[in-house]
């Protein structure tokens, strides 16, 4: 997630990427440039030129229309409506649930907080952040997704989307790297925060989860995760009318990757409020994972 004060890039994708999406797409010049063009607004020299590199990228079609979503202040507010009422029902079955999670798998948030964790005193909410925002919500549901088939391989390498807006574009994100030989690095934050870039300078840092709390943390993943993608598949008809209106909503992976990361946004901005997580501190937590299906592979 990146940009200047009004448009944000956003972008996942189930392995990473060869290119950062960051350094084709500049939100700040590309988001008011493809909206434009799906007005149908004559574009200058300069406009074109920065048209044809993203021609030359595939995320335009020949005639400048975006191939991934592109969507103005007032557009990506109905999207992050819509995503809010399944970030809400996402908030309350997982409230509902929590007292059985904390029991059951009580191992699991005792190993994050006890090694994932600086501040001890905040270990168990901002261990839960992790696991239930990170290995949860963003990796395990999203795997389980297209496993469905709702979410089918992206275009290119990564899905995109372009939103004007503070927080538009999403603001929790979970990246998982592979670390050859050591399983893989899984971040779960904010991309636009320092610390970010820092644990994937420094994997070893983030502690590495013992193999043996793995498969009750993936039972976990999958148990709550198939309950939050039949909640997913019934918000599709009220998302549907909205990507309709959007230029580049064709993309329909796209699209439903954008509104989800609204979504777990608003599911963790509730379950914060009842203080169940908490946000960390320096904008991300990290772990280390062997189990591929925890790194959302």
């Amino acid at each position: 997630m990146r940009g200047g004060t009004a448009w944000r890039l956003g972008w996942w994708a189930p392995l990473p990427p060869a290119l950062d999406p960051g350094d084709v797409v500049d939100p700040t010049v590309h988001g008011a440039l493809l909206s434009a063009v799906a007005d149908g607004a004559p574009l200058d020299r300069l406009g074109q030129h920065r048209l044809d590199a993203l021609k030359a990228a595939g995320l335009a079609t020949a005639d400048g229309r975006p191939r991934f979503p592109v969507a103005r202040a007032a557009q990506a507010k109905a999207v992050a409506d819509a995503a809010g009422d399944l970030g809400r029902a996402v908030a309350r079955l997982l409230a509902g649930e929590w007292s059985r999670l904390e029991v059951e798998y009580e191992p699991v948030h005792a190993t994050v907080a006890g090694h994932a964790l600086q501040s001890s005193s905040q270990g168990g909410p901002q261990a839960a952040f992790l696991v239930v925002g990170g290995l949860v919500l963003d990796l395990g549901v999203r795997r389980l997704l297209r496993r469905q088939g709702l979410a089918a391989p992206p275009f290119g390498s990564a899905f995109l989307w372009l939103a004007e807006g503070e927080r538009a574009a999403g603001t929790w994100f979970a990246r998982a790297t592979g670390l050859p030989g050591r399983g893989n690095l899984v971040r779960f934050g904010r991309p636009d925060t320092p610390a970010w870039e820092l644990a994937a300078a420094d994997p070893e840092a983030a502690p590495a989860l013992p193999a043996v709390r793995e498969p009750a943390l993936r039972e976990l993943s999958e148990g709550l995760g198939w309950s939050v993608v039949r909640l997913v598949e019934d918000a599709l008809p009220a998302l549907d009318p909205v990507r309709r209106r959007i230029a580049g909503g064709e993309d329909e992976g796209a699209f439903l990757a954008w509104a989800y990361t609204l979504a777990i946004d608003e599911a963790l901005e509730r379950l914060t409020d009842r203080g169940l997580v908490a946000p960390p501190a320096a904008g991300v937590v990290a772990v280390r994972v062997a189990d591929p299906a925890l790194a959302g592979m």
